[in-house]
């Protein structure tokens, strides 16, 4: 074997190693992200109420569970589960410091939630709302789950007590209760 082809064949080799070691080191990072991400979930009734507040007070709707919570850089979310185990409430918010166009966030949504053919989602009703002393639209759409139901869905994006925020309210629409949506969304001061 002459000179070159051993050089080449070193720098082959260097190159898999590299790349082995940049797989494991990749996989140990996303298996410590997994265990760090449900380190942070919170299950905790008082915790979760702190973080709650830290969004907005609100009445949670009868026949909700206790709820989960994750803060993560700033970031808060909340989320009810129904004792039926397929409507939910999730209340996120972004710390104050990141500057969010609430416009522009609604539009967004609309638009995410449009016409896309990929999640079937289409946007069936916007209304007018106050939350929190301001005007509000409430955007209610209706898609396909991963399992074929249809589901329907109300998100509305509002100034929080620490940021701006998103309110969903998602389940089948066999059981969506229009009546419970709108008394939540009232509820949310």
């Amino acid at each position: 074997m002459n000179k070159t082809i051993k050089i080449i064949l070193v720098i082959l080799g260097s190159l898999v190693a590299l790349c082995l070691c940049i797989v494991v080191v990749g996989l140990l990072a996303f298996r410590s992200t997994g265990r760090i991400l449900q380190q942070t979930i919170d299950n905790d009734p008082v915790e979760v109420a702190a973080i709650s507040d830290d969004i907005a007070d609100f009445t949670l709707p009868a026949g909700f569970r206790e709820g989960q919570a994750v803060r993560l850089a700033n970031f808060s979310m909340v989320t009810y589960t129904a004792v039926n185990g397929r409507t939910h409430i999730y209340l996120m918010q972004a710390p104050r410091a990141l500057v969010l166009d609430k416009n522009e966030l609604e539009r967004q949504m609309s638009v995410a939630s449009g016409t896309d053919q990929w999640t079937e989602v289409t946007v069936i009703e916007t209304q007018s709302c106050q939350i929190r002393g301001e005007e509000a639209t409430l955007v209610i759409s209706e898609g396909v789950s991963h399992n074929g139901q249809r589901y329907r869905s109300a998100n509305a994006v509002f100034d929080g007590n620490e940021g701006t925020a998103l309110v969903n309210i998602s389940g089948p629409v066999t059981e969506w209760d229009q009546e419970m949506v709108d008394s939540f969304i009232a509820s949310l001061h």
